[in-house]
């Protein structure tokens, strides 16, 4: 049985030479190779491989992983991977916070526009769980004058109630 590999489409081949710059492998190279590419890798011309990637997110410029997002980009994406916190967490949360259920009902009916104020109501009494990302939580944060930080701390708290 031959073994090739093709660098540049970091392809490997078994008994068939498709392109003439696949290069004949050893068994032994080809189980190492396969091995480093299903753990994200990238095989260099050397045969050897790099580190896996770090996330989905990161690209291989030549010598690193590079992750392109900008520090918003990667701080929505952190946000959205928040597990849900569940009603309990988040009410026993916002007490541990100083924050009483009457408080924040008194707080959500202060909001100007209707459908925004019972929106968050809704939201606020009748939720059984709670999502990072939903915008009510944007709306509770910005009527609590918190920033996305303080919210992002809360969260992570709340996590271990």
């Amino acid at each position: 049985m031959k073994c090739y590999f093709n660098l540049e489409a970091q392809e490997l081949r078994i008994n068939e030479k498709l392109h003439d710059d696949d290069v004949e492998i050893s068994f032994d190279e080809h189980q190492n190779i396969l091995n480093a590419l299903n753990s994200g890798c990238i095989i260099l011309p050397d045969l050897t491989a790099t580190s896996p990637r770090p996330t989905a997110h990161h690209n291989w410029d030549g010598g690193n992983w590079i992750d392109p997002r900008t520090e918003e980009e990667k701080l929505i994406f952190k946000r959205s991977q928040y597990p849900k916190l569940k009603r309990y967490q988040f009410m026993r949360g916002m007490l541990e916070y100083g924050y009483k259920p009457s408080d924040i009902e008194a707080k959500i009916m202060l909001i100007e526009d209707e459908y925004t104020r019972e929106l968050t109501m809704i939201g606020f009494k009748d939720a059984t769980n709670f999502v990072r990302t939903d915008p009510s939580i944007d709306v509770m944060r910005d009527m609590l004058k918190r920033t996305d930080e303080e919210i992002d701390e809360f969260w992570e708290f709340a996590l271990n109630l």
